[in-house]
């Protein structure tokens, strides 16, 4: 892994040139791995053996992606079935088989339901029951005689929850704690996703940052950042965040306005993107026109607090530290003292917002293999507006490394 950076060589890097966008990568390369999948099946037969579960069935689609490498419809009811000997049942919409007969799922079974028919009405209680229906059946094969079930407590629809508690009769135990624990460490599919996302929100950042004038409105600077982020994936893309100008982006800012840009504005792009299942979180400021002293000013601060992080954020810190750390040093700037006023960030995956969160009450502690999305800020109507810089952090024992790679220069 990349050691940590000298305060000289760490801004160079930052306030260089633009990148060179990365070009849209194979299938192969975005997708979770199935190697993966399996493994982590694994890890949650151990949570089982532990708590005595004999059957998990997980039904949020986004681990049923996690744990089966089948990228489902999140509007569609799915299941995925683990029993406590590693036999595995995936329920789904989805067409898992590719032409060569290679699946796309870590599952030893495949059944699938009809998303659409001319028979009947199409609706998500149909649906669901679908699904039920297909659970109950599999109970035979899986639990002939029942046994304790684990659910995710807050992700079935009711069809598919009491169908899974018919089949095992006993339970059921919550497993939505011990999945989103197993999630913050994230395996090298998942890294693989992540920084697949990222380079989407690079491709939209050079587009924007090269066409970025003043009287632009800020839904025209969206336009020109989400056409360029289609065009590095080759597909549509699910796309929200901050598109904030001048003193709109003090306090949050929010989707694009019809507001144009005025010649001194700082223009945070705060953007989340979700691509092939997973996310990226990072946050670069621009300048419309030419910096003023207290903008400079204010960057260099809010580099310093990114070197902070840097030092600061390691494998058993308590995640309270981290933002101690960075909330006493930016508070440390007397024209916006004060004006830090949100989290100084949080895990991101399948979710742009996972846990830890780095917040004052916080009670968790930094976990090898998470990422972070860091994100310190400055605000005040003297810089007009914010200035807010967002890394996606993998955390090693060696230190931290950025996943993204754009520079943080305000032009």
């Amino acid at each position: 892994m990349q050691g940590l950076l000298s305060r000289a060589q760490f801004l160079a890097i930052e306030s260089g040139c633009l990148i060179q966008v990365s070009d849209p990568l194979l299938e192969s390369d975005r997708m979770l791995n199935l190697d993966n999948c399996r493994e982590r099946q694994q890890r949650l037969l151990k949570v089982m053996e532990e708590d005595q579960i004999d059957l998990a069935v997980i039904t949020n689609p986004k681990t049923v992606y996690y744990f089966s490498g089948a990228l489902v419809n999140s509007a569609l009811p799915q299941a995925f079935l683990l029993d406590s000997s590693g036999k595995t049942l995936l329920l789904t919409d989805a067409p898992v088989i590719e032409p060569d007969s290679k699946p796309k799922a870590a599952a030893d079974k495949v059944e699938t339901y009809r998303f659409h028919s001319m028979e009947r009405d199409n609706i998500a209680t149909n649906w669901s029951q679908d699904v039920a229906l297909m659970l109950k059946a599999a109970g035979q094969e899986f639990l002939p005689f029942g046994g304790m079930l684990g659910l995710e407590f807050d992700s079935a629809s009711f069809a598919v929850s009491e169908a899974a508690r018919e089949v095992a009769r006993g339970g059921p135990k919550n497993l939505t704690p011990a999945i989103d624990t197993m999630r913050r460490q994230k395996d090298p599919d998942e890294i693989q996703c992540m920084r697949r996302a990222i380079t989407l929100v690079e491709a939209g950042l050079a587009a924007v940052k090269a066409r970025l004038e003043h009287g632009m409105t800020e839904f025209r600077a969206y336009s020109i950042y989400y056409e360029a982020m289609v065009a590095n994936a080759g597909t549509s893309v699910l796309l929200a965040g901050d598109f904030a100008t001048g003193l709109r982006n003090i306090k949050g800012g929010g989707p694009p306005t019809p507001r144009r840009v005025q010649l001194g504005d700082l223009f945070i792009f705060d953007t989340f993107p979700i691509f092939e299942g997973y996310m990226c979180d990072f946050t670069r400021t621009f300048v419309v026109g030419r910096p003023t002293q207290i903008q400079q000013d204010a960057w260099g601060h809010v580099m310093e607090a990114h070197e902070i992080a840097r030092r600061t954020i390691s494998p058993g810190v308590p995640a309270k530290e981290v933002y101690e750390a960075i909330k006493t040093h930016l508070d440390k700037f007397e024209a916006a003292e004060g004006s830090f006023w949100h989290h100084a960030g949080h895990g991101v995956g399948l979710n742009g917002w996972e846990l830890p969160w780095l917040t004052p009450g916080s009670d968790d502690t930094i976990l090898d293999r998470e990422v972070l999305a860091c994100e310190p800020g400055l605000y005040c109507d003297a810089m007009q507006g914010g200035i807010r810089l967002e890394h996606n952090y993998l955390v090693t024992p060696e230190g931290v490394t950025a996943l993204d790679r754009f520079p943080m220069g305000l032009t």
